[in-house]
C-alpha cells in the first residue's frame, strides 16, 4: 500500500510541475507577443483537461467502485 501512495504522490508531483511550467509559458507568451492568444488558449485546455483527470478525479466518478 505504501508504493501505491508513493506511486501517486510523485505523479501528482510531476502534474503539479508540468502545470506550473505551463503557466510560466502562458505568461512568457502573453507578455511577449499577444497576437498568438490561440496557443493560449490551448494551453489553458490543456491544463483544465490536466486538473480534471489528476487533481478532481473526475474519471472516477464514472469508474466501477474499488474493491476493499
Amino acid at each position: 500500500m505504501e508504493d501505491k501512495k508513493k506511486k501517486a504522490l510523485t505523479f501528482g508531483v510531476i502534474i503539479f510541475v508540468i502545470l506550473a511550467v505551463l503557466t510560466l509559458g502562458e505568461y512568457l507568451i502573453a507578455t511577449v507577443n499577444f497576437q498568438w492568444w490561440y496557443l493560449l488558449v490551448g494551453i489553458a485546455i490543456i491544463k483544465a483537461w490536466l486538473v480534471i483527470q489528476h487533481y478532481m478525479h473526475l474519471p472516477r466518478l464514472f469508474s466501477e467502485e474499488e474493491k476493499h
